[in-house]
């Protein structure tokens, strides 16, 4: 928390209830949707509406604070930033995400760097397909 308000006030923002209470709910959690983050925190928290919650989660999406992820369901979902590198499997029937890191993504990510001259400052590769349980169904 300490880390994620020094990055605030270094953006002149202050660290309010608001962005407290959304961080928290990321921590040690992944792939939380906007909604659903809603939903965790609505009752503890009435004052704190769906439309601050988008909002909040932009702010720290643009500060590099939480990653916002994209799985093609129509919506995005987040994660904090401070997370490990991990890459995701996604399931078409259930939709079941599946977290991996692979070196060998890794060494795809500086040979691509070596060959042309591209920096990278962060990289996540989502494959698309059926999980174990829906490929032997």
């Amino acid at each position: 928390m300490i880390e994620f308000e020094q990055i605030l006030r270094s953006q002149g923002y202050r660290l309010t209830n608001q962005r407290r209470i959304i961080v928290h709910e990321l921590e040690g959690k992944r792939h939380l949707s906007a909604e659903e983050i809603y939903d965790r925190v609505k009752g503890p928290h009435p004052e704190l509406g769906l439309s601050t919650v988008y909002r909040t989660l932009d702010l720290l999406t643009e500060l590099g604070i939480v990653r916002k992820e994209d799985f093609g369901e129509g919506y995005s979902r987040y994660e904090l930033a401070t997370e490990r590198v991990h890459h995701h499997a996604r399931c078409r029937e259930c939709g079941e995400v599946i977290e991996f890191n692979e070196e060998l993504m890794e060494y795809l990510t500086l040979q691509v760097e070596r060959e042309t001259g591209f920096v990278t400052d962060w990289h996540e590769i989502t494959l698309h397909g059926r999980c174990a349980t829906c490929a032997n169904a």
